[in-house]
């Protein structure tokens, strides 16, 4: 039955997708831009996994993944720390292994800000593992407000959010975010991963996209968006690329520079094949040459700050080849 519901949904989601880039999106050229841009300018991002903050490193492994990150113009890194639990809290965790990442990132990488990955799964959402959060729990808002505020005391520069998957205008999750704004403090970085965004909610399927409006709402509350583009479902390369320019064009014109926040584009590099992510199609070289292609013209200036690899511990030496490649024009990490 769940396979099942998941051909189901792949069949009524990817028309649709196809739709929501729009009709001018998909009728042009195939996507290749390979021409140098201006778009890199080395603030880009990367998801890293659950061990560089809950289980014992040598500091000399962590000095060279930071470094190596660094040379490669990531700077803001997302180490997975611990979903919250059904109370809102943290379970426990390695704290002297935070503070030894943190305080070897401002080493050896002092533009680097470490922003713990954090949030969950939505109650309510049907998957292997139950959702704990649940984002009509008050009390359960507040204490994620009381753990992320001690996170930032710890010395993290702010927190990135990852609650799936919320509806395109959920008004408990902007509840929960202006709530977290005012316990960042004047500095604190409150980043948000964001579903892929469409010109329109699709009723059949509210949770798989976000529209443009609802994007500026978020914008306006939170310093940093990051669009998980990927798990389109599309079939074809062609198609990917043109949904990924539709994405990196609708979400920057939404984030306007009078609004707080500013884009990171998601693009995948790993390898898990299935129905939503389907390989030789959402790859890291079809992602960025969409990405580019959508951002020229655009009038992305002020908004966008780059790019982010789902996910760093996947990211093989030909994907990095290509991000070199693609996105910083040939400026490899001997640079």
């Amino acid at each position: 039955m769940k396979r099942r519901r998941w051909v189901i949904l792949g069949i009524l989601v990817v028309p649709a997708v196809l739709v929501a880039s729009g009709a001018a999106v998909l009728l042009r050229d195939p996507v290749v831009d390979t021409r140098p841009h201006p778009f890199n300018q080395d603030r880009n991002g990367a998801w890293m996994e659950h061990r560089w903050l809950t289980r014992p490193q040598t500091r000399e492994e962590m000095a060279e993944v930071l470094r190596d990150l660094a040379r490669r113009g990531v700077t803001n890194v997302f180490p997975h720390l611990i979903p919250f639990d059904r109370e809102g809290r943290l379970p426990a965790h390695d704290r002297d292994q935070m503070r030894a990442f943190i305080a070897v990132a401002r080493e050896v990488a002092p533009r680097m800000r470490v922003l713990p990955w954090v949030g969950g799964l939505r109650v309510g959402y049907r998957r292997s593992v139950k959702g704990s959060i649940d984002l009509g729990d008050l009390r359960q808002r507040q204490r994620i407000v009381a753990e992320c505020r001690g996170l930032l005391d710890e010395g993290f520069a702010g927190i990135h959010l990852n609650i799936e998957p919320v509806p395109s205008g959920s008004d408990e999750l902007l509840a929960l975010l202006r709530a977290l704004r005012p316990a960042m403090g004047e500095s604190g970085i409150l980043s948000v991963s964001a579903q892929r965004p469409a010109p329109f909610a699709l009723p059949f399927a509210p949770n798989y996209a976000w529209t443009t409006g609802y994007y500026a709402r978020v914008a306006a509350t939170v310093d940093q968006v990051v669009v998980m583009a990927y798990d389109t479902g599309l079939p074809t390369a062609g198609l990917y690329r043109r949904y990924m320019a539709y994405t990196a064009s609708a979400a920057t014109r939404a984030l306007k520079p009078s609004l707080r926040g500013r884009v990171l584009i998601g693009v995948p590099t790993y390898d898990p094949a299935g129905l939503m992510h389907r390989a030789g199609v959402e790859t890291l070289e079809n992602a960025l040459l969409g990405t580019i292609a959508g951002l020229r013209g655009s009038d992305a200036g002020g908004t966008i700050e780059g790019v982010a690899l789902y996910a760093h511990w996947t990211t093989d030496p030909e994907e990095w080849r290509v991000y070199e490649r693609l996105w910083r024009g040939g400026a490899g990490p001997a640079h």
